[in-house]
């Protein structure tokens, strides 16, 4: 005859080893209790491989390699086009259907609300820039007039220092 007592002890054990430092929370909910946790706890195996993987591509690249943000922009739309070429080539040789890719992501009407309120906001500058230039606002002619000098001090002497930099660099 076997006896199976539970005490509170027991209890409090169990309890204390899903908790975070023995607090009364465990750490899926401290972390958020979703899916972000599941991910960050390794619940989720392929998700957290996958991220892993995915993140550790990415600093080799940009970190290690030194690859550029935009260079790679580029690769991914030329090859994004060969594979579409490819495709439609392969469709036609052998009678497949083509590649069902649409003709317009946006609506025209966004485009030309955009282009309005550009074409509206750029003529207020160009106004305001031409009041300026004409002395209309003498005080923001003066002020604009310095602002434009002491940038380009500011930039000319950050050239001159690079300059002299690259220079002294270069004598061996």
């Amino acid at each position: 005859m076997s006896h199976n007592y539970s005490s509170d002890s027991d209890d409090e054990i169990i309890s204390k080893g899903k908790k975070l430092f023995g607090r009364q929370r465990s750490i899926h909910d401290v972390l958020g209790g979703g899916k972000v946790a599941d991910v960050l706890l390794w619940k989720n195996i392929n998700v957290s491989a996958a991220l892993t993987i995915g993140m550790s591509i990415i600093w080799f690249l940009f970190e290690v390699v030194e690859y550029n943000f935009v260079t790679l922009l580029c690769h991914i739309s030329i090859t994004a086009m060969l594979v579409v070429f490819i495709w439609c080539t392969l469709a036609d040789f052998f009678n497949w259907s083509p590649p069902k890719i649409p003709r317009s992501i946006f609506d025209g009407q966004a485009f030309q609300e955009f282009g309005s309120s550009f074409h509206e906001r750029f003529n207020q500058a160009l106004s305001k820039l031409l009041d300026i230039a004409y002395g209309k606002d003498p005080v923001l002619f003066i002020l604009v007039f310095f602002a434009s000098k002491h940038s380009h001090f500011c930039i000319t002497d950050t050239k001159q220092k690079s300059t002299s930099l690259l220079a002294g660099y270069s004598d061996n």
